[in-house]
Protein backbone atom coordinates (compact mmCIF):
# COMPACT_ATOMS: atom_id res chain seq x y z
CA UNK A 1 0.00 0.00 0.00
CA UNK A 2 1.40 2.85 -1.13
CA UNK A 3 0.52 6.02 0.99
CA UNK A 4 -1.13 9.19 -1.11
CA UNK A 5 0.28 12.90 -0.01
CA UNK A 6 -1.83 15.95 0.44
CA UNK A 7 -1.69 17.59 -2.65
CA UNK A 8 -1.85 21.61 -2.33
CA UNK A 9 -4.40 23.14 -4.37
CA UNK A 10 -4.28 26.92 -5.57
CA UNK A 11 -6.78 27.41 -3.16
CA UNK A 12 -4.75 26.34 -0.47
CA UNK A 13 -2.18 28.62 -1.86
CA UNK A 14 -3.80 31.23 -1.86
CA UNK A 15 -5.00 31.57 2.07
CA UNK A 16 -1.80 32.47 2.79
CA UNK A 17 -1.26 35.48 0.41
CA UNK A 18 -5.00 36.33 1.13
CA UNK A 19 -3.75 36.57 5.02
CA UNK A 20 -1.42 38.88 4.62
CA UNK A 21 -2.51 40.90 2.02
CA UNK A 22 -5.14 41.95 4.60
CA UNK A 23 -3.78 44.44 6.97
CA UNK A 24 -2.92 46.27 3.65
CA UNK A 25 -6.71 47.33 3.04
CA UNK A 26 -6.95 49.17 5.98
CA UNK A 27 -6.07 52.99 5.56
CA UNK A 28 -5.11 54.83 8.49
CA UNK A 29 -6.05 58.11 9.10
CA UNK A 30 -3.54 61.62 7.85
CA UNK A 31 -1.67 62.78 10.69
CA UNK A 32 -1.62 66.64 10.97
CA UNK A 33 1.48 68.33 10.32
CA UNK A 34 3.32 69.21 13.97
CA UNK A 35 2.23 72.36 15.40
CA UNK A 36 -1.26 71.98 13.68
CA UNK A 37 -4.35 70.42 15.10
CA UNK A 38 -6.63 68.81 13.41
CA UNK A 39 -9.96 69.88 13.71
CA UNK A 40 -13.93 68.53 13.13
CA UNK A 41 -16.43 71.21 13.34
CA UNK A 42 -19.89 69.88 12.03
CA UNK A 43 -22.63 72.52 11.16
CA UNK A 44 -25.76 71.30 10.46
CA UNK A 45 -28.76 73.54 9.95
CA UNK A 46 -32.16 71.91 10.65
CA UNK A 47 -35.32 72.84 8.75
CA UNK A 48 -38.04 74.93 10.30
CA UNK A 49 -40.48 72.69 12.48
CA UNK A 50 -37.83 69.73 12.77
CA UNK A 51 -38.26 67.43 15.81
CA UNK A 52 -35.32 67.60 18.22
CA UNK A 53 -34.77 65.81 21.40
CA UNK A 54 -36.45 66.99 24.67
CA UNK A 55 -33.56 68.38 27.38
CA UNK A 56 -35.45 66.57 29.64
CA UNK A 57 -34.47 63.31 31.15
CA UNK A 58 -37.63 61.14 32.24
CA UNK A 59 -36.23 59.94 36.13
CA UNK A 60 -39.12 57.97 37.37
CA UNK A 61 -42.77 57.99 38.14
CA UNK A 62 -44.13 59.43 41.20
CA UNK A 63 -44.88 56.31 43.63
CA UNK A 64 -46.70 58.34 46.62
CA UNK A 65 -47.02 62.12 48.29
CA UNK A 66 -47.21 62.87 51.79
CA UNK A 67 -48.27 66.17 51.33
CA UNK A 68 -48.71 66.77 54.94
CA UNK A 69 -45.09 66.52 55.24
CA UNK A 70 -44.08 67.69 51.87
CA UNK A 71 -42.60 64.55 50.43
CA UNK A 72 -43.04 62.62 47.57
CA UNK A 73 -41.65 59.39 46.59
CA UNK A 74 -39.96 58.61 43.35
CA UNK A 75 -39.99 54.98 41.41
CA UNK A 76 -36.72 55.55 39.75
CA UNK A 77 -36.37 54.56 36.10
CA UNK A 78 -34.09 51.33 35.26
CA UNK A 79 -32.07 53.96 33.13
CA UNK A 80 -32.45 57.43 35.59
CA UNK A 81 -29.53 59.64 34.85
CA UNK A 82 -26.91 59.77 37.80
CA UNK A 83 -27.15 63.79 37.82
CA UNK A 84 -31.02 63.61 38.51
CA UNK A 85 -31.09 61.90 41.53
CA UNK A 86 -28.12 64.25 43.19
CA UNK A 87 -29.09 65.89 46.75
CA UNK A 88 -30.64 69.19 45.89
CA UNK A 89 -31.62 68.37 42.14
CA UNK A 90 -34.60 70.21 40.93
CA UNK A 91 -36.95 67.85 39.08
CA UNK A 92 -40.57 68.47 37.68
CA UNK A 93 -43.14 66.56 37.82
CA UNK A 94 -45.49 66.51 35.34
CA UNK A 95 -48.84 64.44 33.75
CA UNK A 96 -48.73 62.54 30.45
CA UNK A 97 -49.82 64.93 28.67
CA UNK A 98 -46.72 67.37 29.70
CA UNK A 99 -48.90 69.55 31.90
CA UNK A 100 -46.66 70.46 34.74
CA UNK A 101 -47.76 69.27 38.14
CA UNK A 102 -45.38 70.26 40.60
CA UNK A 103 -41.61 71.00 40.99
CA UNK A 104 -39.66 69.14 43.67
CA UNK A 105 -36.22 68.79 44.99
CA UNK A 106 -34.10 65.93 45.64
CA UNK A 107 -33.05 64.44 48.49
CA UNK A 108 -30.31 62.48 49.67
CA UNK A 109 -33.22 59.29 49.91
CA UNK A 110 -32.18 56.73 48.00
CA UNK A 111 -33.48 53.02 48.46
CA UNK A 112 -32.74 50.70 45.62
CA UNK A 113 -34.83 52.29 43.47
CA UNK A 114 -36.58 54.78 45.36
CA UNK A 115 -36.07 58.57 45.83
CA UNK A 116 -37.49 60.78 48.19
CA UNK A 117 -38.14 64.35 47.27
CA UNK A 118 -39.33 67.27 48.83
CA UNK A 119 -42.18 69.62 47.17
CA UNK A 120 -41.10 73.01 45.83
CA UNK A 121 -44.36 73.80 44.48
CA UNK A 122 -47.91 72.47 43.20
CA UNK A 123 -49.68 69.56 43.79
CA UNK A 124 -47.99 65.98 42.24
CA UNK A 125 -50.09 63.08 42.23
CA UNK A 126 -49.24 59.37 42.09
CA UNK A 127 -48.46 58.34 38.05
CA UNK A 128 -46.99 61.61 37.31
CA UNK A 129 -43.96 61.51 35.13
CA UNK A 130 -40.74 62.99 36.81
CA UNK A 131 -38.32 64.72 34.73
CA UNK A 132 -34.89 66.46 34.78
CA UNK A 133 -33.44 69.54 32.74
CA UNK A 134 -30.22 68.06 31.52
CA UNK A 135 -27.73 70.51 32.00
Amino acid sequence: MTEEKPRLTAGWLALPVLICSLPACRHPAPRAAPGQERTVTASVSLPAGALVPSPRLIVGRVLAVEAAHGFVFVDLASDAPIGAVAEGTELIARTLDLHETGRLRASRYVRGRTLGTKIVSGQPSPGDEVVWLAP
